[in-house]
């Protein structure tokens, strides 16, 4: 595992595409009270409402404004999907990697998509995958402040993909608010988001659009 891991991170970023990568910073004040008001009750049903089944969903509403986000490069002509499958990058310690993928998340809800990153997630950890499981992704999220770190950068683009999402270590910071013309300080979890593109395939305009949709859905989440 640990010599295809490396021989296709060096063939993504060393011989096939021109990495960037784009940050942003996310408030995820509306996220956190979502969750906070409706993890029992997906719990009561089985379903853990973990933080990546929103950027997940997010990732989704991004893509939907920005399509090029989702797409695969060739020499003859750049392949926009219609579907959205989202690998789901997961650690297996000392094993290394996997990236489970999770199909046609444009036509699942929050319930639906933590069901199958709870389902996805527990095979990966449990060796059950099948493989069809991690074929056919169109794009990924790399949640590597899981794990501690603020930014990783560049991450490494799963091929034939064009684009992957990172998320970073979520943390209590001071943001400065603008309320009725008035700036006041407020204590807010925040993270870093970032999209690393294929510059073949992508430019900034797309790149900074889909980081703009994405950082709006999560600060805008519905009560």
């Amino acid at each position: 595992m640990r010599k295809r891991i490396a021989e296709g991170m060096v063939a993504s970023l060393m011989h096939t595409a021109p990495h960037v990568t784009a940050v942003f910073e996310a408030d995820l004040s509306a996220v956190m009270q979502h969750r906070a008001a409706n993890k029992e009750s997906f719990a009561s049903r089985g379903t853990p409402l973990t933080l990546t089944a929103y950027f997940v969903a997010a990732a989704v509403a991004a893509i939907q404004k920005v399509p090029r986000v989702n797409s695969r490069w060739s020499e003859e002509h750049l392949e926009i999907f219609h579907h959205i499958n989202i690998g789901i990058g997961t650690a297996l310690g000392d094993e290394g990697l996997i990236v489970p993928v999770l199909h046609n998340a444009q036509n699942k809800d929050l319930q639906a998509i933590a069901a199958s990153l709870a389902d996805l997630t527990s095979r990966a950890r449990n060796h059950a995958l099948t493989p069809e499981d991690v074929r056919g992704g169109t794009f990924t999220i790399s949640n590597h402040g899981v794990s501690g770190s603020l930014i990783a950068t560049p991450i490494i683009i799963h091929q034939p993909q064009s684009a992957i999402l990172g998320v970073g270590k979520i943390e209590k910071r001071i943001k400065i608010l603008e309320v009725d013309g008035e700036d006041l300080i407020a204590i807010r979890p925040m993270c870093y988001v970032s999209l690393t593109i294929d510059h073949r395939a992508i430019d900034a305009f797309q790149t900074n659009a889909f980081l703009t949709e994405l950082v709006n859905t999560l600060e805008n989440w519905p009560a």
